[in-house]
């Protein structure tokens, strides 16, 4: 008995997630997130989704030094999306560990984003706040200030968030592989490996 509730309680603790602070839904017009097929093949609405084996829908949002940065750009990169908020525990400790996953895998073609949906108030951040979280955790990586505009529950024009954090992982096609809800380090790593070899 005593060894089944330890074993739930270390796999609550191991796979932690704000799941009891949910997102609200919040749509908004997706026009802002479409791109040109020329410029990149799969990021109109029409051609993209968030579920499993589509072509995730393009975004783009400023970065930590005021540049737009785009998912398309990284086309070509095996990629770890993180949702986050500031205030969740969670999302800070895997902040601590995303330099050196990107270090990890550097040499193979891997890029780690980071999209704060929140900052520590509940309210969108700022590039100023991706400009702390980034220099925080020693983050050279891009960390992107979104919204909650970003989600939906439904997978058709955004991503299904419903704790904190949310982690997609995207093929070097640009093919959404899987999904991990709270953080757990030897998961994340493994499902990288995982996105890699698809």
């Amino acid at each position: 008995m005593f060894s089944r509730v330890f074993c739930a309680i270390f796999m609550s603790l191991t796979l932690a997630a704000c799941s009891a602070c949910q997102p609200n839904l919040n749509s908004s017009d997706t026009s802002e997130n479409e791109a040109s097929e020329e410029e990149y093949p799969f990021a109109t609405w029409e051609e993209c989704g968030q579920n499993f084996g589509d072509h995730p829908c393009n975004f783009t949002l400023k970065d930590q030094l005021g540049n737009d940065r785009s998912l398309y750009d990284f086309y070509g990169d095996t990629i770890v999306i993180d949702f986050s908020a500031m205030w969740c525990g969670p999302c800070n400790a895997a902040a601590s560990e995303v330099q050196e996953v990107k270090d990890a895998y550097d040499s193979e073609g891997f890029t780690y984003i980071t999209v704060l949906i929140e900052n520590s108030a509940g309210e969108p951040p700022s590039e100023s706040d991706c400009a702390y979280w980034a220099d925080l955790y020693g983050i050279t990586e891009p960390v992107l200030a979104g919204d909650r505009s970003l989600i939906d529950y439904s997978s058709q024009n955004g991503w299904n968030i419903t704790s904190w954090p949310t982690f997609y992982f995207v093929t070097d096609e640009m093919v959404l592989n899987t999904s991990l809800k709270g953080f757990s380090s030897s998961w994340i790593n493994s499902l990288i490996e995982d996105t890699m070899e698809e």
